[in-house]
């Protein structure tokens, strides 16, 4: 079987404390023909010293001044520019996969019509303990792609497709320009995933590809309800600009779209409720509660419900999140 080469792009930045496991789950993989290109975003930490310290060839350390997380896509594709792989994946710096990974992804791309495969997420902590899993909606698990832009009717609205279990063809990257992330947007894999949504088919491995480490300070924990908000209104501008032939394989009409977008919008109220009840702010936690109630989907209702019986009796969110099987932010 053909082996093509992997390349494995690590943004970086302060992450000392982690990338020295990242590098390690790379090291272990069974599928031995990847390179990885690290790109130190202007770390201020000894990054660069745990980086040095594995002698593997594979293993490319690029240091660049800070651009920050509004430039992550244009730090991406620097790494992508220094690679030469038929495959790309992103793997950030505090995350880590699992051997088989890689082992289990390449053999889909041997269909041509291929363009990403992705997987379900693990969720880890400061310590490698696993507190939890991140399944993707069944909307897309199950959706191959097939005819291509199919996959829209469930990823303009959900948005999720976990990109460290992702796996992408190098070639419908190069097509729609490299990683996206245009103005206003904090991350990149969202607006990626909706222009690789129209150059090919996706598979999904239901199976643990990646590893998601949860630790304080990071983006999509601090400006969750912000990220949604932002791309909501980057959903509707993306299908405003298909073709109709291409709106209707999704199954939307502009209306429908805006109206199933605002219903969904109302369960981020739930996440910005339940981060206010972590910092003490009982109040604006039952406020943003009460607005899941009102505007929610029926799973976020009642989670709500959860979030505002918790901030009135003071029984921890946290813990009964646990206790549910679900990831708790602490």
């Amino acid at each position: 079987m053909e082996q093509p080469l992997v390349s494995v792009i690590t943004p970086a930045y302060n992450h000392g404390k982690y990338i020295g496991r990242c590098i390690e789950s790379l090291l272990a993989q069974t599928y031995t023909n990847w390179e990885q290109v690290v790109v130190d975003d202007g770390s201020t930490d000894n990054t660069a010293e745990v980086v040095r310290s594995f002698k593997d060839p594979r293993i490319t350390y690029v240091h660049q001044e800070n651009k920050g997380v509004g430039a992550l896509a244009e730090t991406e594709n620097s790494g992508v520019r220094r690679s030469k792989g038929q495959l790309v994946t992103m793997l950030a710096s505090d995350d880590c996969w699992p051997p088989y990974r890689l082992e289990k992804q390449v053999p889909l791309f041997q269909d041509p019509n291929v363009v990403l495969c992705f997987g379900r997420g693990v969720l880890i902590d400061d310590n490698d303990k696993v507190i939890g899993q991140m399944i993707p909606p069944k909307a897309l698990a199950t959706a191959p792609n097939r005819p291509v832009g199919s996959i829209l009717r469930g990823l303009l609205v959900r948005f999720y497709i976990p990109q460290y279990t992702e796996l992408i063809s190098r070639a419908a990257l190069d097509r729609i320009g490299g990683y996206q992330q245009p103005s206003g947007l904090l991350a990149e894999d969202f607006p990626t995933h909706l222009a690789l949504a129209l150059q090919g088919e996706f598979r999904y491995l239901d199976i643990p590809l990646g590893y998601y480490r949860m630790h304080g300070g990071q983006m999509t924990q601090t400006h969750h309800a912000e990220m949604a908000v932002r791309n909501r209104a980057y959903s509707m501008e993306f299908f405003r600009h298909l073709d109709p032939e291409t709106q209707r394989v999704t199954g939307w009409t502009e209306a429908g779209l805006a109206k199933e977008l605002s219903r969904v919008g109302g369960d981020d109220n739930f996440w910005v409720g339940r981060r206010e009840l972590m910092a003490g702010n009982k109040r604006n936690a039952r406020r943003y509660f009460g607005a899941g109630l009102l505007h929610g989907t029926l799973r976020g209702k009642a989670k709500s419900i959860v979030g505002l019986v918790c901030s009135v009796t003071g029984l921890d969110l946290e813990r009964a999140a646990k206790l549910a099987g679900r990831p708790p932010l602490r």
